[in-house]
């Protein structure tokens, strides 16, 4: 298939409105659920909710809803969706739930949409079913008139429409978008989520940021949002963390400060978030040469855009280094002043020093543990710094590596229960200080251990008076 045979072209959910469609008898059934359809309109709601008087004929202000693969069907008239059926029944839905209110929208013209859907009970069934969640959260209160609210998606929101003259090559165009087993990880929605959120007046940094992210290794970026950054934010919570998919990058999307009414809740956020890049555009930056760094924090509310990009970058280098110290510099060791911290630091990382022998220590059970320890560790960092690190790791390496040394085998469920059970995120992240934070006991005490593979472990517990010595 040549580029030539290409002809894509950005249409108005309003002209798609006007378009003569299909849906072929080889389509699958339409599966949407009503999360699928709760989740678009949340989308939907939060960009109009963006749209001010000063932006409304702002071209920048677009929302892109997805691509369309077409091909010409044997109509003449009409053209056969190869991809993107879902999102354009949904939005067929959408359509029938406004021309059902046409006494409401009077002023408001609605074009005739004309789509062919094939007899599947299936499809009839979910569209019965979702055009009922649709009539729903159409009428449900907002800050926009309805019919202001519906002229701004007409106009707004875009599509992609790649219209092929070939099936064949409609179906080679689809497989290679959707087929290479290539699946979007977590971190590719994240990305495109948030460059889509930049301030439009932020063009330069916004390539810059896709420039930086795209010569990231992909697993490297994986790990640190699933061995590090999702489980941080989570288990302060309180909540499980071993599954980040991409059900769960919705914790990852915060404010966009560019768009967001005056609520209370944002405000703060938008006086730092100005404060920082008045002081480093400040003309007198030339002279002293001092760059303001934006006080991240792992658990803080995300700013969408920008500041997304430059959140994972402060922690990308020492993310790295936990996850893989041989590769990176290790920023842990440094800062351990105490004999006893520097002694489990070698222990865990392999480096043994003499009859501390570790030889369990890459079995998967082990690896949960560590990951706990890793994530602690960066917490810790990420709340206090320096301040008494050495005490930090060994509290954590007791509290993580207790598991190991009570449990012969060793699951995300066991991982999950001990975190919450005593959950040291939840004290660090209520702490002022790290006094606060160490003003506590552990309440561990290991008789005897259940696995043979960790006896340098073992040797670092009995030192440090939290396992009992053999008689």
């Amino acid at each position: 298939m040549t580029t030539a045979t290409l002809t894509p072209r950005v249409i108005s959910l309003k002209e798609l409105y006007e378009q003569h469609l299909t849906i072929p008898d080889y389509q699958r059934p339409y599966k949407w659920t009503e999360k699928h359809v709760r989740t678009l309109f949340d989308d939907l709601d939060y960009f109009v909710a963006g749209i001010t008087a000063k932006n409304r004929d702002d071209d920048r202000y677009k929302y892109r809803l997805g691509t369309i693969v077409l091909h010409k069907g044997s109509i003449e008239a009409k053209s056969d969706i190869v991809d993107g059926q879902q999102r354009t029944l949904t939005f067929y839905l959408i359509w029938h739930a406004l021309k059902a209110k046409k006494a409401q929208l009077n002023k408001l013209a609605l074009p005739e949409f004309s789509l062919g859907i094939p007899a599947c009970r299936i499809s009839q069934e979910n569209l019965r079913r979702n055009y009922e969640v649709v009539e729903k959260l159409i009428d449900k209160p907002r800050s926009k008139p309805l019919e202001e609210y519906i002229d701004i998606l007409l106009s707004k929101c875009e599509f992609v429409i790649v219209e092929l003259s070939k099936l064949s090559e409609a179906f080679q165009f689809f497989d290679s978008q959707n087929s290479r087993g290539l699946d979007l990880h977590p971190h590719d929605l994240l990305k495109a989520y948030h460059l889509r959120e930049f301030d439009p007046s932020e063009s330069e940094l916004k390539t810059k940021a896709v420039k930086q992210w795209e010569q990231r290794d992909e697993q490297e970026v994986d790990r640190i949002f699933s061995h590090l950054l999702y489980p941080i934010r989570q288990w302060t919570k309180g909540e499980k963390a071993f599954t980040f998919g991409k059900e769960q990058v919705e914790g990852f999307k915060g404010l966009s400060l560019h768009q967001e009414d005056q609520f209370p809740l944002s405000q703060s956020y938008r006086i730092l978030h100005s404060m920082v890049d008045e002081y480093n555009n400040d003309r007198f930056r030339k002279v002293d040469n001092i760059h303001l760094a934006y006080p991240f924090q792992i658990t803080q509310t995300m700013i969408n855009g920008r500041r997304f990009f430059e959140w994972f970058s402060h922690y990308e280098s020492k993310a790295l280094a936990l996850l893989n110290s041989r590769d990176y510099d290790d920023w842990v060791e440094p800062l351990l002043t105490t004999a006893m911290s520097k002694k489990i630091w070698t222990v865990i990382n392999g480096t043994n020093p003499k009859d501390y022998e570790y030889t369990g220590k890459n079995r998967t059970g082990d690896g949960y543990v560590r990951k706990v320890l890793n994530a602690f560790l960066l917490a810790y960092y990420d709340r206090f710094g320096e301040a008494e690190f050495s005490n930090a790791l060994e509290i954590g390496f007791i509290w993580a590596y207790s598991l190991r040394l009570k449990q012969s085998s060793i699951y995300e469920s066991s991982i999950e229960n001990h975190v919450i059970g005593q959950n040291l995120f939840r004290r660090l992240d209520q702490s002022l200080r790290p006094k606060d934070f160490f003003n506590f006991s552990l309440d561990i005490y290991i008789k005897a251990s259940l696995t043979s593979k960790a006896k340098g472990v073992e040797k670092l517990f009995k030192e440090m008076k939290y396992m009992a010595e053999q008689e």
